[in-house]
C-alpha cells in the first residue's frame, strides 16, 4: 500500500489514538468493451424457479439465493433522468437492461454440499434451456452462509461535521484472510437467527460489537421488501446497508468480539481519505457499495 502524508485525523485503535495515513491520489478507471460471448449468452431464453428467491429480511432461507443476472444483458443504460425508487421501477423502466422477469431464466435443480465449515461449498446444477428448446444442464461451485440465512449487514458510521473537526465515518482496519492483507471496511456481521429478528438488529449489534458505536439515527438504504444486495457471482449471501448518521461512543468502551477480530483497528477518515481508500483497492467491495448509497443520502440532506 502507498502511503502519502500524514494527515491530521486521530484514528481510535482499541482506546489509543494515533494519526491516519492518507493514501496516494485515485486511481483513473478505464471501461472496456464487454465480451461478445458475453452478449450472446444474454440473447438466450432462461427460466429459474420461483422456490430459489432468497427470503425477506429476518426471515429462513428455503431457496437457493440465484443471484440476479442483470449484468449479463444488453448494452442499453438506464434513464439517467429517472428517479427510481423500487427494484420493480428499475426493472420495468425504459432501457432498463432487466425488462424481462428474473424467474424466467434459470432452473436449479440441486444444491448440494460439498463442504461445510465456517463457510458451505455447494455443487449446484443449473438447467438451461437453449433456443431450440432442449434442456442441458451445468455444474457450478457456489458459496455461501446457512448458519446466516445467506445474509449480513454492512453499515455506514457517519459523524457529522462540528465547529472543530469535519464530517467523518468510522471505518475497520482488519486481516482479511483472503488476499492475505490487511484491508478496511465498514462495521459489517452476519445475521444470526438467535440474537436476531432482523438485518437492522444485526447491524445495531454490529455497529457495537465491531465499532465500540451506539445509538444515532438509522437509515436502511434499500427499499422494504428488498432481498438484499448479492455479495458475488458465486456467492448465495445477500446483504442490505444500514447509514447511521452521529452514533455515539460505547459508555462501557468495551468491544465483545470473536477470536478471529482480534486483528481488529478502529479508526476515523474524512469524506476525502474515505473516496481515497475506495480508489486504493484497499477496500472490501460490500463496503464500497453502502458507501456509495450512504453519501448519496447526505448530499441529498446536505450533510457533506
Amino acid at each position: 500500500m502507498q502511503l502519502g502524508r500524514q494527515c491530521g485525523v486521530l484514528a481510535y485503535r482499541l482506546g489509543r489514538f494515533r494519526p491516519v495515513a492518507v493514501l496516494g491520489p485515485p486511481l483513473r478507471v478505464v471501461h472496456r468493451r464487454r465480451c461478445s460471448s458475453v452478449a450472446a449468452r444474454s440473447s438466450r431464453p432462461h427460466r429459474v424457479s420461483a422456490a430459489d428467491a432468497v427470503p425477506p429480511d429476518g426471515a429462513s432461507s428455503s431457496g437457493n439465493g440465484v443471484p440476479n443476472p442483470s449484468g449479463h444483458s444488453g448494452h442499453r443504460p438506464a434513464p439517467s433522468s429517472a428517479a427510481l425508487k423500487t427494484v420493480d421501477e428499475l426493472n420495468s423502466a425504459p432501457g432498463s437492461p432487466d425488462v424481462h422477469p428474473w424467474h424466467e431464466r434459470f432452473d436449479v435443480k440441486e444444491d448440494r454440499v460439498i463442504y461445510k465449515r465456517y463457510v458451505t461449498v455447494y455443487d449446484r446444477a443449473v438447467e438451461f434451456t437453449s433456443d431450440d428448446g432442449q434442456p442441458h444442464t451445468l455444474h457450478y461451485d457456489v458459496v455461501g452462509h446457512p448458519q446466516s440465512h445467506h445474509q449480513f449487514s454492512c453499515s455506514f458510521p457517519f459523524h457529522p461535521a462540528t465547529a472543530t473537526t469535519p464530517a467523518q465515518v468510522t471505518v475497520v482496519h482488519e486481516y482479511a484472510q483472503g488476499p492475505n492483507a490487511l484491508m478496511y471496511s465498514l462495521p459489517c456481521g452476519g445475521f444470526d437467527p438467535r440474537k436476531h429478528k432482523s438485518l437492522r438488529e444485526c447491524a445495531i449489534a454490529e455497529m457495537r460489537e465491531e465499532a465500540m458505536l451506539v445509538g444515532g439515527e438509522v437509515v436502511e438504504l434499500l427499499p422494504e421488501g428488498h432481498p438484499g444486495q448479492s455479495e458475488l457471482k458465486w456467492s448465495r449471501n445477500k446483504f442490505k446497508p444500514f447509514l447511521f448518521i452521529d452514533p455515539q461512543p460505547d459508555p462501557s468502551g468495551h468491544a465483545a468480539r470473536d477470536a478471529e477480530e482480534h486483528t481488529i483497528e478502529v479508526m476515523r477518515v474524512t469524506i476525502p481519505e474515505l473516496y481515497r481508500l475506495i480508489h486504493s483497492g484497499k477496500m472490501m467491495l460490500p463496503s464500497v457499495y453502502a458507501a456509495f448509497l450512504s453519501l448519496e443520502v447526505l448530499k441529498a440532506r446536505k450533510l457533506i
